[in-house]
């Protein structure tokens, strides 16, 4: 729980028992929410739970004291080492994979965003130490 925002929990490391759980319990306006420009809650969580834990969601889910509950992603993380091989670069110049990285996440895994991804690099599992694999988030 965030001591910051009270009524907040952050969440890393999303895993696919937790998001087949969600997808059961959540009702279907909820599944159908997104972050900004993110893919749906809904194609989110069924992209963790069928990916045999190389999937991990990161975000936040504010509880039901306040009237705007909901659990929102805002990244996912990533285990498929050929993504690794797709270079990414700040500026986006011509030698930058960032649309062939993304277009390769949406179709293997069925995400429905409305834009690609605000940052896509590598990064290690838990931000901090594990397997290295890519992490992609919206603003």
């Amino acid at each position: 729980r965030s001591t910051l925002f009270p009524y907040t929990t952050l969440f890393r490391s999303g895993s696919a028992g937790a998001a087949a759980r969600l997808l059961e319990v959540l009702p279907e306006a909820q599944l159908a929410d997104r972050q900004n420009l993110a893919p749906t809650l809904g194609s989110l969580l069924r992209a963790c739970a069928r990916a045999d834990g190389r999937v991990r969601l990161s975000g936040y889910a504010i509880g039901p004291r306040r009237p705007d509950e909901r659990v929102t992603v805002e990244a996912l993380w990533i285990a498929d080492p050929d993504l690794l091989d797709m270079e990414v670069h700040d500026e986006h110049d011509e030698g930058c994979c960032c649309r062939v990285l993304w277009d390769t996440v949406r179709e293997r895994y069925g995400l429905d965003a409305r834009a690609l991804p605000d940052e896509m690099r590598p990064m290690r599992r838990q931000w901090t130490h594990g397997q290295v694999g890519t992490w992609l988030w919206w603003d």
